[in-house]
């Protein structure tokens, strides 16, 4: 199998980095599985041989490791990084361990869909685009927010004198916010459009909701599942520490690969 996982955030900083000499492209490490007592160390080269294809919903990466076997690949998603290892082993013995890491850009592509295979010494990574959002009316009250949209999920604010309800549109589509309005003044009108970024990781933009009160237009939305166990897994303790858990049922997922080295579908 070639495992995928996603790991907690304070995690990378125990994950080993090799420092690669650009000259040769390799530096040594130690060999944790040898029982050599001088502590053998074996050479770990960065990947170098990659090529980046496109399709209609996914990005593709194919890697060049010869002499790897699917069971010694390891690749960790974390916060939109991609990080693969592989060692090349001869026997019992390790011969040298592959690595490189590539940046994933959030608003192109789904993590939670990434799958692989091995398959003549070539790992083919699939990786899903996100699908094109849709663009959502928010259509606003002429009230402010009530209680039960507490101080918490007001993520925006924006002061609009003069603008009526019937005058505003606001529309969500992923991580950006549209607001249009027009301010009537006696015989004049002017025109008012704004967009904003939001984290579209942090906040459940598809459950925004509008309020238009007192000329100032109020924004809420409650936080994505993904913040609420990023929250509820980072506990402050007694002496102001953070700890977070270490592992969860989404955190680890194992991406079984048959003979042909075909990927098996979610």
């Amino acid at each position: 199998m070639i495992l995928i996982r996603s790991t907690p955030q304070f995690a990378l900083a125990h994950t080993p980095v090799y420092f690669l000499v650009s000259n040769n492209r390799q530096t040594m490490e130690h060999d944790s599985n040898s029982n050599d007592d001088n502590n053998k160390r074996i050479p770990v080269y960065e990947i170098r041989d990659v090529q980046v294809s496109e399709k209609e919903d996914s990005f593709v990466l194919s890697v060049d490791l010869p002499g790897v076997k699917e069971q010694n690949v390891d690749i960790k998603e974390h916060n939109f990084v991609l990080i693969i290892e592989a060692l090349r082993k001869s026997g019992d013995t390790n011969v040298c361990k592959f690595y490189r890491q590539f940046s994933l850009d959030k608003k192109s592509i789904q993590p939670e869909g990434i799958h692989a295979s091995l398959s003549d010494g070539v790992l083919t990574v699939h990786i899903p685009k996100r699908p094109e959002p849709q663009t959502l009316d928010v259509t606003p009250t002429s009230s402010g927010p009530p209680a039960e949209d507490d101080f918490e999920n007001v993520f925006f604010r924006l002061d609009m004198p003069g603008v009526k309800l019937s005058d505003l549109k606001v529309q969500v589509k992923g991580d950006g916010i549209l607001i249009s309005a027009e301010r009537k003044k006696g015989n004049s009108t002017s025109s008012i459009k704004r967009m904003f970024t939001v984290d579209d990781t942090e906040l459940d933009v598809a459950k925004a909701k509008a309020y238009l009160s007192d000329g100032v237009l109020t924004l809420t939305a409650p936080p994505t599942k993904k913040a609420l166990v990023a929250e509820e897994n980072g506990n402050e303790n007694k002496d102001g520490q953070v700890t977070t858990t270490t592992d969860n049922a989404i955190s680890h997922r194992s991406i079984p690969v048959n003979k042909k080295g075909a990927p098996t579908q979610d």
